[in-house]
C-alpha cells in the first residue's frame, strides 16, 4: 500500500502527541481521567465514522468503526469504574497535612517567581480566576460560574473571620506565615447535584471542617504555600485534597473528579501563571 495512504495518520497521531506533551504541563498525568477522554475520543470518532468512515485515520468501513466506538465507550466506562485508591501525605509540615493526612483525589502544581512572598501574597488577594479568560471558560463548562448554579458549597461563602484574609473568589485561612489554606464540603453527587440532600455547611472554623462526618459529602482543602529561596524568589505552591466521608462517596465523587480533572488543573495553572506575570512585570 502506498506509503502516502498512511500520512495523515501518522500526522494525526503526532499532533496528538505533542498536544498530549503539552496538556501534561497543566495537568500531570492521571491515568483513569486521561484514559477516560482518550476513550471518550475515540468512541467520537467512531461514531463519526460510521457516517463517514474516516479513511485517513485508517478506519476503512463501517464495520471498524463500530469497533472503534464500542472499544472508546469500554474505556471511558472502565476509567469511571477504576477503583478509587487512598493515598496517604507524603509530608508532614503543612496544616494540609494535619486536615487531610489521607484523601482519594489531590492535584499538585508549583511555580517559580522572581518576586518576594509579600508581593505575591499581595497579588493572590487582588487576582481572581474568575478575571482570567481562559480559567472563566473552564469554570463555564463545569457550570460554577453560572449564576443560576447554587454556589453555596464554595469557600467563597464562608464566614470571614479574624484568622483569614479573602479575595476574590475564597476566603483563606492564615495556619503559618508561609501558608493559606481554604476549606469547603462538597456533596458527592455533584454530578446531579441532589436537590433532596441538604447543601452543605459553611465553615467558619476549621475545627468545623475536621470534625464534619456527615455521609453523602465530601471534604475539599485546598493550600497555597510561599516558599522563599536563596535567590531572592518564591516557589509558590498549591494542592488541592479530596475526601470522601464514606468509601461510597469517594467513588460517586470520582467520577465527576475523573471527568473534570484536565479542566480543573488547567484553571489552577493558568491562575499560578498568570500571578507570576504580574509579579514579574
Amino acid at each position: 500500500m502506498n506509503i502516502q495512504f498512511f500520512l495523515p495518520c501518522l500526522l494525526c497521531v503526532a499532533i496528538a502527541l505533542i498536544i498530549m506533551s503539552r496538556l501534561m504541563y497543566y495537568a500531570k498525568f492521571y491515568s483513569p481521567s486521561y484514559f477516560f477522554w482518550i476513550g471518550v475520543i475515540l468512541a467520537v470518532v467512531g461514531a463519526v465514522s460510521l457516517i463517514h468512515p474516516l479513511i485517513f485515520l485508517l478506519i476503512l468501513n463501517r464495520f471498524i468503526a463500530a469497533l472503534v466506538m464500542i472499544g472508546g465507550v469500554l474505556i471511558s466506562l472502565a476509567s469511571l469504574l477504576y477503583p478509587v485508591k487512598m493515598k496517604h501525605s507524603s509530608t508532614t509540615n503543612q496544616k494540609i497535612d494535619a486536615l487531610l493526612p489521607d484523601f482519594a483525589f489531590n492535584e499538585f502544581h508549583e511555580v517559580r517567581i522572581n518576586a518576594s512572598p509579600e508581593r505575591v501574597k499581595q497579588l493572590l488577594q487582588v487576582t481572581g480566576v474568575k478575571d482570567i479568560a481562559a480559567a472563566r471558560w473552564l469554570m463555564k463548562i463545569r457550570g460554577i460560574a453560572d449564576e443560576d448554579v447554587d454556589l453555596s458549597d464554595r469557600a467563597s461563602h464562608n464566614i470571614v473571620g479574624s484568622e483569614t484574609i479573602s479575595t476574590p473568589d475564597f476566603n483563606f485561612f492564615v495556619v503559618a506565615p508561609d501558608e493559606l489554606i481554604t476549606v469547603m464540603i462538597l456533596k458527592s453527587v455533584i454530578i446531579t447535584n441532589n436537590s433532596n440532600q441538604l447543601a452543605p455547611p459553611e465553615i467558619s472554623r476549621l475545627e468545623e471542617f475536621t470534625s464534619f462526618d456527615t455521609p453523602g459529602y465530601v471534604k475539599v482543602a485546598v493550600n497555597f504555600r510561599f516558599i522563599s529561596t536563596d535567590t531572592n524568589e518564591t516557589i509558590l505552591t498549591t494542592e488541592t485534597r479530596n475526601k470522601g466521608i464514606t468509601a461510597r462517596d469517594n467513588r460517586v465523587f470520582g467520577y465527576y473528579w475523573k471527568i473534570i480533572y484536565p479542566g480543573s488543573a488547567i484553571i489552577r495553572r493558568v491562575w499560578l501563571d498568570t500571578i507570576k506575570k504580574k509579579a514579574q512585570r
